[in-house]
């Protein structure tokens, strides 16, 4: 059963400005609804076919996509933003509300006056019959980890892009490039990118306390007790260097496993845990409790000198883990003033 909504899912989050030229373009298409698609690639109609290279091989839209399926986490909340409703999106059994939808994405949704896409259950494996029931011209799974079998049966149904570089960890911004490209909007991608990127500069210039402070995020790991950080090409060490925040100096320390998001630490080592500010994410309240009741974390400097900060809400880890153009605004605010306190030593 998935967990339940969060009560920060029924907040209002601030949202990314978008440059002038963004904003006309979603005008233009916020009358789409479920199953549209994209507005004319051109004034005349016209189409221009768009090769999109990825992780495993290229793949040629030869057509105006308009009834698309996105897999994995992201894509969709690029394709809202520019107005555009999929038939189909992944449902999330982690973070979403009982029926598997993301509170950003449903928001948005509503704002665009269009109906929920069918939701594609994906946590035993790529469904191929079901997401061809729904009639796709497009297939989107940019930040996924479809293997090259999956990638061929998808392939199949329509066209599909699978991730670009390495599965599960495409940035978002070079995602939501992808994502309009295929659309023939990667100038409009490109002004949503700017804005929630100028989003993001702004609240670094609204707190000045972060410039320079040491951070470290991460998690226990289950079962072991050791800890897993965070490392570069994760999305949440990624946003605090946005942020302004550099990573703490035992950071460059670990070694991740080749393809890994994230370096085991060994709770013996736990003294090695230089960061100013301590960010940790838990997948439960029970998880959480576990972890800051622990005397080997009680002993961890951040967490003696105020600078640690706590997570259980799985909407929240999923909006700041897997973040995307939807998410971050969602999320941001409330995690910025967490940061703030802790880099003043106050958490």
């Amino acid at each position: 059963m998935p967990p339940a909504p969060s009560p920060r899912a029924a907040r209002r989050r601030r949202t990314a400005p978008l440059a002038p030229a963004a904003a006309l373009a979603l005008l233009t298409t916020a009358a789409c609804t479920s199953g549209a698609g994209a507005p004319e690639a051109e004034a005349d109609g016209g189409w221009s076919p768009v090769t999109i290279e990825h992780a495993h091989g290229s793949t040629e839209i030869t057509a105006e996509p308009k009834r698309i399926v996105t897999l994995g986490w992201t894509s969709e909340a690029t394709l809202l933003e520019l107005g555009v409703v999929p038939v189909g999106i992944n449902a999330s059994s982690f973070a979403g509300d009982d029926e598997g939808r993301l509170p950003w994405n449903t928001e948005k949704i509503e704002e665009l006056g269009a109906e929920e896409p069918a939701l594609v259950d994906t946590d035993d494996g790529i469904p191929a019959e079901k997401i061809a029931a729904l009639e796709p011209d497009l297939i989107l799974a940019v930040q996924t980890g479809i293997e090259e079998k999956e990638y061929e049966q998808l392939s199949a149904v329509a066209p599909t892009v699978a991730y670009l570089d390495r599965p599960w960890m495409t940035p978002w911004q070079d995602e939501a490039l992808a994502v309009g490209r295929a659309l023939g909007q990667e100038d409009d991608a490109q002004r949503v990118v700017d804005g929630v990127d100028g989003y993001l500069a702004g609240l670094a210039e609204e707190h000045p306390e972060f410039e320079g402070t040491t951070f470290a995020t991460g998690r226990q790991e289950p079962g072991t007790g050791d800890f897993g950080f965070s490392v570069e090409g994760d999305a949440r060490y990624g946003l605090l260097e946005q942020l302004g925040f550099e990573p703490a100096p035992f950071i460059g320390g670990l070694e991740p496993e080749p393809g890994a998001f994230s370096a085991r630490l060994s709770r013996e080592h736990a003294e090695r845990i230089d960061a100013e500010v301590l960010v940790m994410w838990a997948g439960s309240p029970e998880e959480r409790e576990k972890l800051e009741g622990s005397e080997v974390f009680q002993k961890v400097d951040a967490v003696r000198e105020g600078g640690y900060i706590g997570y259980d809400d799985t909407a929240l880890t999923m909006a700041i883990t897997s973040p995307s153009p939807l998410s971050i605004p969602w999320a941001m605010d409330e995690v910025v003033e967490d940061l703030s306190t802790a880099a003043e030593g106050g958490a």
